[in-house]
């Protein structure tokens, strides 16, 4: 039986539910969907999961340009994880949709909710200390569930969400374009590319020992959180004003958007800085130590 887990992540909490489902299978392969899906196809799987944060109550664009791409076995056991801070929306909903599409079926459906990372808004909540432990446990028992190929009715968006989505979040996916303009790199910068190579969505390339950005981002915060020298800082009212002039009424939150320099960052404790850079894990390779970070 071939099992291969695909996983988007930014601080490690999606890669850390992937290992925990991995650890139930003998040799499963973790695959970070920062890779080209063609390289990394599905359609000889028997399972195919598919785990990943909640990105303005829906599936981050990048795993659903990924799954579109990805080459399924149709028949496979195919499952999917999403790690919301709160609300999931139609994060789980949006996925089942992309399989249906490729003539498979989302036979389970689950969510995590976890610490949240947007450090450019607001410090982890809730805290670590507390919310970890919950975290494992649930991915321990999704493990199990998908161990047995339970089936699951996936979670979907509640009315509420329906109702305020396109009000709420539709401004904001509008003005992601702009997402990395406000990126600011101090003078503590040493150049190791670190920040490039945990990058999910391959948005950072190393020029002259700096980091640039090349407007695809995220905004998961894999480099704020990593960088070494916490050199990289978000400031939307100076150089690059992109995104604070194309804000308006609809996207207020915007206009608070920084990065102060005491701000707490987070960093799920399973998971290294440099497990964050690979792309690719296998059998005994895919499991995590708490590393206190």
């Amino acid at each position: 039986m071939k099992c291969r887990i695909y996983y988007f992540t930014g601080t490690g909490n999606s890669l850390r539910a992937a290992q925990k489902i991995a650890e139930v299978f003998e040799n499963a392969e973790l695959v970070s969907m920062r890779i080209d899906p063609a390289d990394v196809p599905a359609d000889d799987c028997d399972v195919t999961g598919f785990v990943y944060p909640v990105y303005h109550w829906t599936a981050p664009a990048p795993v659903v340009r990924f799954i579109k791409e990805l080459p399924i076995n149709t028949d496979a056991y195919i499952f999917a994880v999403a790690n919301p801070s709160l609300v999931c929306g139609y994060a789980v909903e949006r996925v089942a949709a992309l399989i249906k599409e490729k003539g498979g079926r989302l036979a389970y459906g689950n969510m995590i909710n976890s610490v949240a990372n947007y450090a450019i808004v607001y410090p982890p909540v809730p805290p670590a200390r507390l919310m970890v432990p919950f975290m494992e446990r649930k991915a321990e028992k999704i493990a199990e569930d998908i161990r047995q190929r339970k089936e699951r009715a996936y979670p979907k968006a509640d009315i509420l969400v329906r109702m305020k989505y396109k009000r709420f979040m539709k401004p904001y996916i509008n003005l992601q374009k702009y997402a990395d303009y406000p990126f600011t790199i101090s003078d503590g910068c040493i150049g190791c590319g670190l920040c490039g190579k945990v990058c999910p969505c391959n948005n950072i390339s190393i020029r002259n020992d700096r980091p640039v950005f090349l407007h695809h981002c995220a905004n998961c915060m894999a480099c704020v959180t990593s960088c070494p020298r916490r050199a990289i800082g978000y400031d939307i009212h100076s150089g690059g004003r992109e995104l604070l002039d194309a804000s308006g009424k609809d996207t207020a939150i915007t206009k608070l958007m920084g990065l102060p320099a005491k701000r707490k960052l987070y960093r799920n404790p399973y998971i290294t800085v440099q497990q964050l850079t690979k792309t690719h894990f296998k059998g005994d390779d895919n499991n995590g130590k708490k590393t206190g970070a």
